[in-house]
């Protein structure tokens, strides 16, 4: 009887050994897949802050006397100001006199069920609790302008979506602000006053897929920069 006491204890033993070992294994899994998306999110959004940055330096491309170069849409979310549409152009070369490659570009804010993340999980979908983010849509479009008419020379070109500039998972905050000499913050229909561009976005990391993530952490990574139109 003693010896079936002790094997028991012994196979109680082994498994609780073993069920510790097995945790520990989910934890520094779990730990890893935390570490890996952290590092990809800081590395989505450092890609996105340089390529809108890059983007908003190209308005002072051909400046001339025009500096009513671009459009602004602001929208309240939730308490937060978000940039919902951001349209520019610059001029990339000239042909003639009158007549000069215009380059015009679009970003705009867009959110669906498919872009919300889970703060909580529940013990049903119905039952997470969520978090909007947020993608952005940009769009180019290209072709020979009559600067002295102010038309397109031929049919007007098509918008296409630039897909290699898309923005990173986990989107939370997105803001383009016009600003005067004095940084102070001009209003969307007097953007031609900006003498400066102020850029802000922020980004959750999540465990992947986006759909029924897990945030980590719920602060996120915050990138901002301002940056002077300077005619060139």
């Amino acid at each position: 009887m003693q010896f079936i006491f002790d094997h028991l204890i012994a196979t109680l033993v082994a498994a609780t050994l073993g069920l510790a070992m097995i945790a520990q294994q989910i934890q520094s899994r779990q730990a890893a897949m935390e570490r890996q998306s952290v590092h990809q999110a800081k590395g989505q959004a450092l890609a996105f802050g340089e390529w809108l940055e890059d983007d908003v330096v190209k308005l002072g491309s051909r400046f001339g006397r025009d500096r009513d170069r671009f459009e602004i849409e602001t929208e309240v979310i939730d308490g937060r100001t978000f940039t919902r549409r951001f349209e520019y152009y610059y001029y990339d070369g000239s042909t003639s006199t009158d007549i000069s490659t215009r380059v015009e570009v679009l970003y705009e804010l867009a959110e669906d069920d498919s872009t919300r993340v889970v703060v909580t999980e529940g013990d049903t979908p119905a039952d997470d609790v969520t978090m909007q983010v947020y993608d952005i849509t940009r769009s180019a479009r290209r072709g020979e302008y009559d600067t002295a008419n102010e038309v397109w020379v031929g049919s007007e070109p098509v918008w296409d979506e630039t897909p290699e500039y898309g923005s990173p998972h986990g989107l939370r905050h997105f803001l383009i602000q016009p600003r005067d000499s004095d940084s102070q913050v001009v209003a969307d229909d007097d953007v031609e006053e900006a003498d400066y561009v102020r850029l802000e976005f922020s980004v959750v990391p999540t465990l992947f897929p986006l759909h029924r993530a897990r945030i980590i952490p719920e602060n996120g990574l915050h990138w901002a920069t301002t940056i002077e139109i300077r005619p060139f």
